[in-house]
């Protein structure tokens, strides 16, 4: 039932739901945050992880009194860790902006060059405040920073955009981020006595966020000051080609196969006309069997993804040399948002490795209360194996986006991520992406965002304003102590088994369009991570499985314990210079099974034409085949993997059934059901639900820990529906118009729990904690049923059992 609730983004949770039990403060306790054996520790060898939230642009820096109270309200949800981002965003009257009187960087000075003394001294209070509680923090250098004329810039007339991409490789922006890192680095807080680079409650320094090289600029093109950038981006890709081929004729030579040339009459490097291929948000595809000509040539793209992986890596390694010469001690992140393979291996230079990811995410322009989100989709009912089959490669599951940039040997944290509440319903999310990380044994979450704010009070507590602050989305807040003890307290199992997808430097020169299909199983099973060779062509790890990336004919898995083999080329490289014909057919001789489009040995499963089994994007015959070699290799038993159309984890801790939409959590010291309750939820022996609601989200936690199955009280949390309850969703074609009226609700739970005790009482929590109503049970059979009639505006309670 549809049920009106509010929730204030600063007031602490209390009893039940008080989840600050999970920090340990003040934070940097236990000294500085370290890389041991491919993830985050503390000096004193107490493995680091954590989970919280974005605080971006003008929310840097809140007045004293808001800093403290945000303190206290993360740590009662059981928040470790902010990341500090986009300080240095431009100035605005609101939201995405910084502060007009206290932004951290004074832009009104005519340069982006001198902080706001008031400014810095918010952030450094905020910054001191989290650090009391026990609450980490990531400092991000570059994110939004837009340079000044005032900046002595390279070029006149400086762009009023962020300057991304171009970042990388003209060297005044490069000076001007380290003078910058310098400064707020090295800046003593009065508040704490020291610097950030001498602080340890600082776990991790970020250089960039979501920039690459690789990141295209056409779009802005047209705007002011940007052509300078551009052909300077030309002028170097174009001595890189001189450097490589030496002159015009032998470049022509390079990009020319089967009598086309992909080098345009007018193009020369020596005049530096050879034309760069134009990127987009991410890295973008290329097919490896593509049209040979034209600005989408194999043999253009594989040349700009060398040079565009030596910019990256000379960039991120001159930074991190930078800080690191101011004294860093903690790990340093390179940047984010990765998802092709060229910018995953050239952001590899950091300690730690990051991503963002989002499911459901509006179009621009961003409106507060009309949003136009394409493919809409239920979380629930996405299914990961055909998240691709309309054709649409760009389409994602986050899970499966996130895990292109994890790495072998590097900690990886999630520093962006969140599904945004224009599903109605979407509880499924948080709660799934936790589990999973904790299942790949990730060292890091961190949701964008909670607000883009400066004050305590100038944001309603039961209308959403602004889809993006997520303070008051009820899916994610009611649910988040409970996800943040499933992920800190690591009450989800780690994977059994660990496979490796191998990447040779071939490989890294052309991106298929289902480059990601391994990703859309695996990482739903086991431990799924990358693997860049850097010498040769031979993987040599010890991972249960060794899977080749396939974009080229190449990579040698010969000594790996079982290794998965298929190639969307028949080529060895991109240029096609070097054939690979034959090579599977004589892997596959090693093979006495036949499977629909593979064969499968003892050691070896190799895919015929994977191509052809792939189609347009539909997966599931690719995972049956995994599944079926998983389960002979004695990987997986029966009931676990592809079971039906189920995705189950190894641990047999998760099953995630999109067709029935139902997403399941079993284990000792927690309970958790998300989707369908048609049948029944049953969440211990002694525990079950029977609800009519369409949807429902139910997570069971002990109140002080130990087994599900013999506590005596538990947080319940039932949550349905939730948003705005006058919204108009309005489908035409691929996209969905979602305009948010009315006030905020949830829909809460109907129906009965039935508890098998001698006697029971269920608490309804208000949104903080406060008992609100009490319900007694009545005697059953071997038990008790409590009968819920969704009157009651609560979706957290409190089961005290006796």
């Amino acid at each position: 039932m549809k049920q009106r609730i509010k929730i204030d983004k600063t007031s602490p949770n209390k009893g039940a739901l008080d989840f600050s039990y999970l920090l340990d403060a003040p934070a940097g306790k236990h000294g500085f945050t370290e890389v041991r054996d491919g993830h985050l520790y503390f000096a004193d060898g107490t493995r680091a992880k954590f989970i919280g939230f974005n605080l971006p642009t003008r929310s840097n820096t809140p007045d004293h009194h808001t800093a403290e109270l945000l303190a206290e309200r993360f740590a009662s949800l059981g928040v470790n860790v902010i990341r500090l981002h986009a300080a240095d965003a431009p100035l605005g009257a609101s939201g995405w902006s910084s502060s007009l009187e206290n932004p951290l960087i004074d832009y009104d000075s005519g340069s982006s060059r001198i902080f706001n003394e008031k400014g810095l001294d918010r952030f450094d209070y905020l910054v001191a405040k989290l650090k009391e509680k026990g609450i980490y923090l990531q400092i991000d250098l570059l994110v939004a920073r837009v340079f000044q004329d005032g900046d002595d810039l390279a070029y006149p007339d400086a762009p009023s955009i962020f300057y991304k991409s171009f970042s990388h490789f003209n060297e005044r922006l490069i000076q001007l981020q380290k003078e910058f890192a310098t400064k707020l680095l090295c800046h003593v807080n009065p508040y704490t006595g020291l610097a950030l680079i001498d602080d340890p409650a600082v776990m991790t320094i970020q250089i960039n966020n979501e920039d690459s090289v690789f990141r295209g600029t056409e779009d802005i093109k047209d705007a002011q000051g940007v052509e300078p950038y551009r052909q300077e981006l030309q002028r170097r890709f174009n001595r890189f080609l001189l450097a490589k081929y030496d002159t015009r004729k032998h470049l022509a030579e390079a990009w020319t196969f089967n009598g086309a040339c992909a080098l345009g009459e007018e193009e020369d490097p020596e005049a530096g006309t050879v034309l760069f291929p134009e990127g987009s948000f991410y890295q973008v595809n290329n097919n490896p069997m593509g049209e040979w000509t034209g600005s989408v040539s194999p043999a253009r793209y594989a040349d700009f993804m060398d040079f565009g992986i030596s910019v990256n890596r000379r960039y991120y390694g001159t930074m991190i040399d930078h800080v690191r010469s101011l004294g860093a001690k903690v790990p340093i992140n390179t940047s984010n948002l990765l998802n092709g393979s060229a910018d995953v291996y050239s952001h590899t230079d950091g300690d730690i490795m990051m991503n963002n990811t989002y499911f459901n995410h509006p179009m621009p322009p961003f409106h507060q209360e009309t949003l136009v989100v394409p493919g809409m989709r239920e979380y629930v009912t996405s299914n990961p194996l055909t998240v691709h089959s309309d054709g649409m490669f760009l389409r994602t599951e986050m899970l499966q986006m996130a895990t292109t940039a994890v790495v072998a040997g590097k900690p990886f944290i999630l520093s962006e991520w969140n599904e945004y509440g224009v599903n109605p319903f979407h509880s499924t999310a948080f709660i799934s992406m936790a589990a999973y990380a904790s299942l790949n044994d990730w060292d890091g979450l961190m949701l964008y965002c909670y607000h883009t704010s400066e004050s305590w009070n100038d944001q309603p507590d039961d209308v959403i304003t602004d889809i993006f602050d997520a303070y008051n989305d009820p899916s994610l807040i009611c649910q988040f102590g409970f996800m943040a003890a499933l992920f800190l307290g690591r009450l989800v199992r780690p994977a059994e088994h660990q496979v490796d997808l191998v990447f040779t430097k071939n490989d890294l020169k052309t991106l298929p369009f289902s480059f990601s299909m391994p990703n859309t199983f695996l990482p739903y099973i086991t431990n799924m991570r990358n693997v860049f060779l850097e010498q040769g062509d031979t993987y040599t790890g010890n991972a249960d499985v060794a899977v080749t990336a396939g974009f080229v004919n190449n990579g040698d898995l010969s000594q790996a314990k079982r290794a998965v083999y298929f190639s969307w080329s028949p080529y060895r490289d991109a240029m096609r210079h070097a054939t690979g014909e034959g090579r599977l057919e004589r892997l596959a001789e090693q093979c006495d099974e036949e499977l629909s489009g593979a064969k499968l040995g003892d050691s070896v499963l190799v895919f015929n034409d994977i191509a052809a089994l792939a189609g347009d994007g539909d997966y599931t015959a690719f995972a049956k085949n995994l599944d079926a070699a998983f389960k002979r290799w004695g990987l997986l038993p029966d009931d676990r993997g592809l079971v039906g159309n189920a995705l189950v984890s190894d641990t047999g801790e998760l099953s995630f059934d999109p067709i029935a939409g139902t997403f399941r959590i079993n284990t000792d010291e927690c309970s958790y059901f998300s989707g369908n309750p048609v049948g029944g939820i049953t969440l211990t022996k002694n525990i079950t639900l029977n609800l009519s609601n369409e949807r429902i989200s139910a997570a069971l936690l002990p109140v002080n820990g130990g087994s599900v199955d013999v506590a005596e009280s538990y947080t319940l949390t039932l949550i349905g529906h939730t948003g705005m309850d006058e919204t108009i969703f309005t489908t035409d074609g691929f996209t969905t118009t979602v305009d948010h009226q009315g006030k905020l609700y949830a829909d809460t739970p109907e129906g009965f729990l039935f508890v098998r005790s001698k006697s029971a009482t269920l608490t309804a929590l208000d949104t903080v904690g406060t008992p609100i109503a009490r319900i007694e049970g009545t005697p059953v059979n071997d038990g008790l049923m409590i009968g819920l009639d969704g009157t009651i505006p609560a979706v957290n309670f409190l089961l005290e059992l006796k």
